[in-house]
């Protein structure tokens, strides 16, 4: 599993140009990468899709934790 920041790298991407490649804006895109935000499940489908896999869903979404 990578994370997205090790994909962007990897194929030498910007934020800018993944952004518009998943239809969000590029600040958005800036927080995702640096963990500030997670994204929606919509959008974390779309960055999934848009990386053949390579960043799962998993990568980017918060762990539910069990509630008691």
């Amino acid at each position: 599993m990578m994370t997205l920041d090790q994909f962007l790298k990897q194929t030498k991407r910007t934020q800018r140009e993944f952004a518009q490649a998943i239809g969000v804006s590029a600040s958005y895109m800036n927080e995702i990468v640096k963990g500030g935000k997670a994204p929606s499940l919509s959008i974390a489908a779309k960055i999934e899709a848009h990386t053949q896999g390579k960043v799962p869903m998993s990568a980017l979404l918060p762990i539910a934790s069990d509630a008691a």
